[in-house]
């Protein structure tokens, strides 16, 4: 079976949340699949934020429905710029409301985000701070 498209993708995010239709296919994010995909996370994060539960309920249900049914673009998009960037600090109840597989995948990306930076990395970036002062 073929996986679904971005085209599609966005075609499916728009119809099952009408309300951020004009948002997603606002000429400044038409065709960049990552911002239209943080326009549905600015959403997502709206409902975490304002305890409504059912709307991020429906959110998190309609990735984890998508997600291994995109092509790989769009479930990058949806790892990196969707899940990876959710923040749960003023609704922590609902992190739990997640669907196994996401909240696998969440946990396994902020674990990689709070590592520390590789040292030669760490050094080369301090070298050009350094060379900019």
């Amino acid at each position: 079976m073929d996986k679904k498209s971005e085209k599609e993708f966005i075609e499916d995010l728009i119809t099952t949340f009408s309300e951020i239709k004009e948002d997603v296919l606002d000429e400044d994010w038409a065709g960049i699949t990552s911002l239209q995909i943080g326009c549905f996370r600015r959403f997502t994060q709206t409902a975490i934020d304002t305890n409504n539960g059912t709307l991020a309920l429906k959110c998190f249900q309609f990735v984890d429905d998508n997600i291994d049914e995109v092509e790989f673009s769009v479930e990058n998009s949806l790892s990196i710029s969707w899940l990876g960037k959710l923040n749960f600090d003023r609704n922590p109840i609902l992190f739990n409301s997640l669907p196994a597989k996401l909240e696998k995948l969440y946990i396994h990306l902020q674990n990689e985000y709070s590592k520390p930076l590789d040292k030669k990395v760490s050094d080369f970036l301090n070298d050009i701070a350094k060379d900019s002062d």
